[in-house]
């Protein structure tokens, strides 16, 4: 093959040196070492389409010129589908567009990667990242490259009826094949992601997870028991889609609270509860449905979103969407799920150890794991002087504050039936369902796409 390019190389200087040269950077960038047995059409559509643009930001005469060049190249190694792509109008007019107007020109490009059909879709089962480790850039190349045969063996017809879903069903079929293994690109991809989660410097509360590793890549099915889980959840949902009384300052109606504890055995403090605010329950199950954006105010009724009807509809969906959420919050609050129910995994019989505590709840428990993890930076108290009360004052608000979000994921655990036993000194376990959805809630977390900030 590197004869072949440096034929072809000479062949073009011969006809023009400067064409010759532009091409020869070109192809040291798409293929290094002259190797274009691995070129595919992803790789040279990006090329000309985004990064030859932020190569030559001054000149759209000198992309064009390095774009024509790069095709008559191509032309002479007999790569006529790549030659189609630098010369094609589309490059041009895109080429151009750079300069008039650079957010249009990316609109453009990702436009075009998209009808070509060589770009990987998106999958439920796969977001692509923009930040991604070399195990996920290497299946999203191979996976354009297969997406380039098919097209080419005609299994894909880009721009015609009912090309995307084909396109959809081929990626996730090459993505899910095991190798020789029994790994396939999309077991590769969750574990780096896994791992990468897990080691995250930002977030040190995440070492303690090493020994479920192993649980969280696999991930787990929807359970037996999702739809007795679901329930208070989709009772609240029935509810919101007739419209649900709310208080001046936005608390489910105390008809309602009391009616909900009644039909699901809830115990409150008082009984029967005056308000939203004496139930843990509902106060959980109320926000985690806000945080999915099922719900949403409208004046003095909570009220069903069109999401909110689409989970209503499909129990399985639903279940889906509530361990999406509860590791998805970000912050404090993010850290605050993952560690409880780490430490409620390690305790259960699937469990490999535990990071819990004898003799104190949950909450402290975790509150503490938080701590010593960074997550409460707080001076500690002076010994003397008159700023010692202020700081202490300090510490134990901020402490509060981590132990209230603990809490908040523990009555979610219990509204839906998930867990077992008391808090009061760390001896709590979660059901078979409640481990399948502490292992759900951790690995969607872990295999989310990871975004260039």
């Amino acid at each position: 093959m590197r004869e072949a390019v440096a034929s072809a190389l000479a062949e073009l200087a011969r006809r023009d040196e400067r064409a010759a040269d532009l091409a020869r950077l070109a192809l040291d960038t798409l293929a290094p070492d002259q190797e274009i047995q691995r070129l595919n059409q992803h790789t040279v559509q990006r090329f000309c389409w985004y990064e030859l643009p932020i190569r030559f930001q001054d000149s759209a005469d000198d992309r064009l010129f390095a774009v024509r060049s790069l095709s008559h190249l191509f032309q002479l190694l007999k790569l006529n589908r790549y030659a189609d792509v630098c010369r094609a109008s589309e490059t041009a007019t895109l080429l151009t567009l750079y300069d008039a107007d650079h957010t249009a020109g990316l609109a453009m490009y990702e436009r075009l990667m998209w009808e070509s059909g060589v770009e990987p879709p998106d999958l439920p089962e796969l977001t692509w990242g923009t930040s991604v480790g070399d195990v996920e850039m290497h299946a999203r190349r191979e996976t354009a490259a297969a997406l380039e045969l098919a097209i080419t063996l005609g299994d894909i017809r880009p721009g015609k009826s009912g090309w995307r879903p084909a396109q959809e069903r081929f990626a996730r079929s090459f993505l899910t094949q095991p190798d020789h293994r029994g790994l396939s690109h999309l077991d590769r991809v969750r574990e780096e992601r896994v791992r990468a989660w897990i080691s995250s410097s930002a977030h040190p509360h995440r070492q303690r997870l090493w020994p479920l590793v192993g649980q969280i890549i696999a991930g787990a099915d929807v359970p037996r028991g999702s739809t007795a889980a679901m329930a208070p959840l989709q009772r609240m949902l029935d509810l919101a889609s007739e419209g649900i009384a709310l208080t001046q300052i936005g608390y489910i109606s105390p008809g309602v609270v009391r009616q909900l504890c009644e039909d699901f055995g809830w115990s409150t403090t008082p009984e029967p509860p005056r308000s939203e605010t004496d139930a843990t329950q509902i106060i959980a199950l109320h926000q985690v449905l806000r945080t999915m954006r099922a719900v949403r105010r409208s004046g003095r009724r909570l009220e069903l979103t069109r999401r909110g009807q689409q989970l209503r509809e499909d129990p399985e969906a639903l279940w889906q969407a509530a361990t999406e959420t509860l590791c998805r919050t970000g912050g404090i609050q993010q850290a605050a799920a993952e560690t409880l129910l780490g430490m409620l995994l390690g305790r259960s019989p699937q469990g490999l150890g535990s990071h819990a505590r004898p003799g104190i709840s949950d909450a402290e428990a975790a509150e503490r794991t938080l701590t010593e993890s960074g997550w409460r930076p707080v001076d500690p108290p002076l010994a003397a002087g008159r700023h010692a009360a202020a700081h202490r004052r300090a510490a134990e608000t901020a402490s509060d504050r981590v132990r209230a979000m603990v809490m908040a994921v523990g009555w979610l655990l219990e509204a839906l039936g998930l867990v077992t036993g008391d808090d009061s000194d760390g001896r709590r376990e979660l059901t078979p369902a409640g481990r399948a959805f502490a292992v759900a809630s951790l690995h969607r977390s872990a295999v989310a796409p990871r975004a260039v900030v």
